[in-house]
């Protein structure tokens, strides 16, 4: 009984022998088998990092998207409120102008919102929010900072019609700042003025400053009409004449200042 076990036991420790003799001799074999294997239980673990990065960016691309809409409304509000801001300024520093040109006038005067605008061919027009129940009467100049914009037309109860200084039916007193010399200011069909009758050996030169005159008691003195471009020759080569750009652009008015004037035709 003792005899097989021992030489079972022999075969064994002869069996193992012989194993760690051939996995010496040929080590780097196994070497090898074991690399292709590792490569081989690599690739799943390869491919289930890839899915997993790809999962992750379809999410993340997912929120992204959302946190990107969400970020366009709020850039839209901001961009609302932005106008906003910038409107409530741009309004604060023209009435803050008008204010300063209501207080240092030497007329009286009333301030007026534009509500509307006529822009015919040849003749716009202004609808102001102020009428004959505020004093205003036809005639009455109108104002800016800027300066002289027209005349009251027609006067409502609560609103009236001003026709502007390119109209070619509006005649204003008016005077080079510079020189003095004088003439009277019109409208033209191309949307400018003209300074009419002056002297033929006139000094009126561009880029004078042409003022009112206040010569007829209608418009007070000192209201800037516009700035000298061009100087011509009367066609009847007796004097000569100026063009005109006006100070006051009608498009662009909002508010105004309508001056009072008097029972007499002058300022109060």
């Amino acid at each position: 009984m003792f005899f097989p076990r021992q030489k079972l036991i022999k075969s064994a420790v002869f069996v193992c022998a012989l194993l760690l003799i051939v996995f010496l001799a040929y080590r780097n074999t196994t070497y090898s088998l074991r690399a292709h294997l590792t490569d081989a239980a690599s690739f799943p673990l390869t491919l289930l990092r890839a899915l997993t990065h790809e999962t992750r960016a379809v999410f993340l691309f997912h929120a992204s998207y959302w946190d990107r809409l969400r970020l366009e409304r709020e850039n839209a509000v901001l961009k609302r409120e932005m106008l906003r801001a910038e409107e409530a300024i741009s309004e604060n520093a023209r009435l803050t102008r008008l204010l300063d040109l209501k207080e240092n006038a030497s007329y009286v005067s009333v301030a007026a919102q534009v509500v509307g605008k006529e822009f015919h061919a040849l003749r716009p027009y202004l609808i102001l929010n102020k009428g004959r129940a505020q004093g205003v009467r036809r005639m009455d100049p109108v104002v800016t900072a800027g300066g002289l914009a027209g005349k009251i037309l027609e006067a409502g109860q609560f609103s009236s019609k001003a026709m502007l200084i390119q109209d070619p039916d509006l005649a204003v007193p008016a005077m080079d700042q510079r020189t003095r010399e004088q003439g009277l200011v019109s409208g033209t069909l191309d949307g400018r003025c003209k300074l009419r009758f002056l002297d033929f050996d006139t000094d009126t030169r561009e880029g004078d400053l042409v003022i009112t005159s206040g010569l007829n008691m209608t418009y007070p003195p000192g209201i800037l009409i516009g700035v000298v471009r061009y100087v011509g020759t009367e066609p009847s080569g007796l004097g000569k004449f100026a063009y005109i750009d006006p100070a006051v652009r009608p498009g662009a008015l909002e508010e105004v200042l309508i001056a009072i004037l008097g029972h007499d035709g002058a300022p109060e």
